[in-house]
């Protein structure tokens, strides 16, 4: 067996699970972290026209919620239990994300930041949502 084959060998047989969940638990406490220590970009985002009708709190207070929801799902990832429904959820909410980041743009709806980085948000959201896909998937794999 050659050297090349061996090495296919043994990267085919690592567990990429534990990588891909530690990936994702660190992008989803981050982004936790981050929305409490510098909320105003955060709120930001959110379509105020909407936000009066759709929330029933204000946008700081909704950003510091989803901070502290995103510490406990991003931590709780960081464990092994309960992967599949957390990084479930993960995607879940991502979509839910893109959905409104499409609608904002679509309508043309005042947010508070330019269209450049909108895009460049939902770049990036549609990458972290196949990877809670992926560790989603992969963890009900393994459980069963």
């Amino acid at each position: 067996m050659s050297r090349d084959t061996r090495f296919a060998n043994r990267v085919a047989t690592i567990d990429r699970l534990p990588l891909a969940r530690a990936a994702l638990a660190a992008a989803i406490t981050l982004a936790g972290v981050h929305k409490l220590v510098a909320p105003a970009p955060w709120d930001a985002m959110v379509v105020q026209s909407w936000a009066d009708t759709l929330l029933p709190v204000s946008t700081r207070t909704w950003t510091l919620a989803n901070a502290v929801g995103e510490l406990l799902v991003g931590l709780l990832l960081f464990t092994t239990r309960y992967t599949a429904p957390l990084a479930a959820f993960v995607f879940l909410s991502l979509s839910g994300t893109l959905c409104y980041i499409a609608l904002a743009a679509v309508t043309g709806a005042n947010v508070g930041i330019g269209t450049e980085l909108l895009v460049i948000i939902a770049i990036h959201d549609i990458g972290l949502a196949g990877l809670a896909a992926r560790v989603a998937l992969d963890a009900l794999t393994r459980d069963s």
